[in-house]
């Protein structure tokens, strides 16, 4: 009798940790973006990351999907903030960031290259602001482009809309709007 008890309770135990871990499960969400990103190497929720230049940061990331692909040396990232510091000590925009948040990147040859897209929000140095779907980043030549419409926020709060994409800096504060420009509200 007795080792009939022993019995239902081991059996009440593993069946409660099964049910236990079973509902554990719900909060965990599934990964959304496996099936887009082929050969990746690393899978990674809450995904961070930061690099450094001569002492100083040069960027934080952080998105809530992270995929590394390094036979092409890419890595691929969804729900995202990246924060990249201006490291030149001679610019007055020394230590400042550029804080982009999108729904994906894809950042390629040692993260010299990005491809932003979904819902692209920069916001740089002195109240600049630019929104667009799609943003290409070259680093190496601290250019910004887009071939999409954007909508730009000067520091003084102007708003212009380029009908064709633009080429700029990273602060926002040399921009050539491709096409046409109109002026506008752009709800930031």
């Amino acid at each position: 009798m007795r080792l009939r008890h022993i019995h239902l309770f081991l059996l009440s135990c593993v069946v409660g940790a099964a049910l236990a871990c079973r509902g554990e499960s719900k909060f965990v969400p599934e990964l959304a973006h496996s099936d887009l990103v082929r050969g990746a190497d690393a899978t990674l929720r809450n995904f961070t990351a930061e690099a450094f230049r001569k002492g100083s940061m040069l960027y934080r990331v952080a998105a809530q999907q992270g995929y590394i692909v390094q036979v092409k040396d890419e890595t691929h990232l969804y729900d995202l903030r990246i924060e990249y510091f201006e490291t030149n000590r001679k610019s007055k925009d020394f230590g400042k960031a550029t804080i982009i948040t999108a729904k994906e990147c894809k950042m390629e040859q040692g993260n010299r290259f990005m491809t932003i897209r979904g819902d692209v929000l920069v916001e740089a140095p002195h109240g600049r602001k630019l929104k667009t779907q799609e943003l290409f980043w070259d680093e190496a030549k601290n250019s910004l482009y887009s071939n999409v419409p954007v909508t730009v926020q000067d520091g003084s709060g102007n708003v212009l809309t380029g009908t064709r994409g633009i080429v700029t800096d990273r602060s926002l504060s040399r921009t050539v709007f491709k096409g046409g420009v109109g002026a506008g509200s752009g709800g930031f």
